[in-house]
């Protein structure tokens, strides 16, 4: 991925566009030796995001999974024990407010 200072980037900012919709790979823009931002072409941005969503949507699902597992497994604690676990019970069995 290739580097460029940010008074680069800004000088030829259509050069860049250009660059990226041609070759597809996101630019790093710096400022003062460090990453500030990544740049791409939109039709990279959309494959990206929707990995990301894809991404996103496969951690959910293994979440639920371990959760379901850890139910039928008995690893699981009832909401009065976790009050009481944290001290948030009140006298009598009510919850804080």
């Amino acid at each position: 991925m290739p580097a460029v200072p940010i008074s680069e980037f800004e000088h030829r900012v259509a050069k860049w566009i250009a660059h990226m919709e041609k070759t597809r790979e996101p630019l790093e823009v710096s400022q003062r030796g460090r990453t500030k931002m990544v740049a791409m072409d939109a039709a990279t941005y959309e494959k990206w995001k929707k990995a990301w969503e894809r991404i996103q949507a496969l951690e959910i699902k293994l979440l639920v999974e371990a959760g379901e597992r850890a139910v039928r497994e008995g690893r699981y604690k009832t909401h009065e024990e976790v009050e009481r676990q944290f001290g948030l019970a009140r006298a009598r069995g009510k919850r804080k407010r």
